[in-house]
């Protein structure tokens, strides 16, 4: 138990929070390793209206690769507890980024756009993960 990389996600990183929607980021497995990584992106819904149609686009700089697979759901239901949210489970999605060049590598940095829909309304959020959010402390 513990290394399905889910029950960490608990932790992680918050990155966004904004109308009930909050994103958090983990690390599964040994963090960053030799400039890489695999990281968990958890949506969570800390709003008493659902979220739907939730999609995430990511955007890296040039001296990084990544690949950013299916999210688990694109729906959220309404949190019971607004304000003390997200007690539900998130939506997951796996991040991996890659280095292309070599050492010494460049700090993890991630540009994240969000659009989803709440009570009929289109929200689009964007956010900047930094390297800080992968542990790497400021470089």
């Amino acid at each position: 138990g513990g290394a399905d990389g889910v029950s960490s996600a608990a932790g992680g990183v918050e990155v966004l929070r904004s109308e009930g929607l909050i994103v958090r980021i983990a690390l599964s497995g040994g963090g960053v390793v030799g400039g890489s990584c695999v990281a968990i992106l958890c949506y969570g819904n800390d709003a008493s209206t659902p979220v739907s149609n939730l999609a995430a686009q990511v955007a890296v700089p040039k001296h990084l690769r990544m690949q950013l697979g299916p999210p688990s759901d694109t729906c959220l239901p309404p949190e019971p507890l607004p304000g003390f949210g997200p007690t539900l489970p998130p939506i997951t999605q796996t991040l991996r980024l890659a280095q292309v060049g070599r050492p010494p590598y460049k700090p993890l940095k991630v540009r994240l756009r969000l659009a989803y829909e709440r009570e009929g309304k289109h929200i689009v959020e964007e956010a900047t993960i930094g390297p800080e959010s992968f542990g790497q402390g400021m470089v």
